[in-house]
């Protein structure tokens, strides 16, 4: 295969068997140019790990490259340890793809996403294409489709588009205030009420997240994602080193598998929202509902009183798990 032109940002930290795969994808594609961020580890013990993915990936390009990297000796954390990667990758590149180092990709993404970056480089209507859909449909009459919903397993865009990204949405305060929430949630009160609670905690706690961030923008600026029909990035970082998935592999997540698009791409006839496919990322990826909003608002109330966070959150958390037990 001919060497890929379109430059690519590996983002890694600690673990190496899911660098390996999600490295062995980007070897078929030979990029000419590849991006490799690193975040430093909190331990002793986690540098360790870091450093034998750093030497790990290092000696495994084999193929004519331009290899970049920024191996941060400091931890920046889970929001602005990829933050601050990406942000470097668009001070070099005006446009490229973003993998992480649990997003194993087909080798269709690559040109999925290299084809769409020339075809709506102009259109800044378009935020992001995603190579991750959770809910994939054969049977859609095109390649692809649009959301209001930017689901980062996996994703290009421009640099363009990233200069919008502020990690602490200092503006949300008066957002807020606005008819914003409205706009987005188009009356639907759950909506509503979920992403108040996601930009409040967002606001006062940003090294929680990057991609919450970026997606704030993108709602805010009415911005579109673009989503294959079929799946073509898999997540493969769901085990107990993923803190953020601790409570296990969701249904939806579980039962998907990693395809490949057929070229020539067929392209929708407009640009619209599939409303279908938003409604289940509402409902189901996100889980937009009154038990998950409940949640959010106890959370907040429990980060501001200590009483609170140290006599009811152990209890509650101990329910929790026996609840997920049953179900399982």
């Amino acid at each position: 295969m001919s060497r890929f032109e379109r430059p690519v940002l590996f983002i890694t930290f600690k673990r190496l068997d899911t660098t390996r795969r999600v490295l062995e994808a980007i070897k078929k594609i030979k990029p000419k140019r590849l991006y490799i961020a690193s975040d430093g580890g909190r331990t002793e013990e986690e540098h360790e790990k870091v450093l034998k993915v750093r030497e790990f990936i290092v000696n495994s390009i084999d193929w004519d490259c331009s290899v970049k990297t920024r191996f941060r000796d400091r931890n920046l954390g889970v929001g602005f340890g990829p933050n601050d990667a990406i942000s470097w990758f668009f001070s070099e590149e005006e446009a490229g793809i973003i993998l992480e180092d649990d997003c194993l990709p087909s080798v269709s993404f690559f040109r999925f996403c290299d084809e769409l970056l020339d075809m709506y480089k102009d259109n800044k209507r378009i935020g992001v294409i995603q190579g991750f859909n959770p809910f994939p449909r054969k049977d859609y009459p095109y390649s692809y489709f649009f959301s209001k919903y930017d689901l980062k397993w996996g994703w290009a865009t421009w640099r363009d588009r990233w200069q919008y990204q502020d990690m602490y949405t200092s503006d949300w305060p008066q957002v807020k205030n606005t008819d914003f929430l409205d706009r987005i949630s188009q009356g639907n009160k759950m909506v509503k009420l979920y992403w108040e609670a996601i930009f409040d905690e967002i606001h006062k706690y940003p090294h929680l997240a990057w991609d919450t961030q970026f997606t704030y923008q993108m709602l805010k600026r009415g911005m579109l994602a673009v989503v294959p029909k079929k799946n073509i990035v898999l997540n493969i970082g769901y085990h107990a080193e993923a803190t953020p998935t601790k409570w296990g592999i969701p249904k939806h997540i579980r039962a998907l598998s990693l395809e490949e698009l057929e070229f020539p791409l067929s392209h929708p006839e407009e640009i619209k929202v599939n409303f279908e496919y938003d409604r289940l990322v509402e409902t189901v990826h996100f889980e937009m509902n009154i038990k998950t909003v409940f949640r959010l608002k106890l959370k907040r109330k429990l980060d501001e009183n200590k009483l609170l966070r140290t006599t009811i959150l152990p209890v509650l958390v101990k329910i929790y798990r026996g609840y997920k037990s049953l179900k399982t």
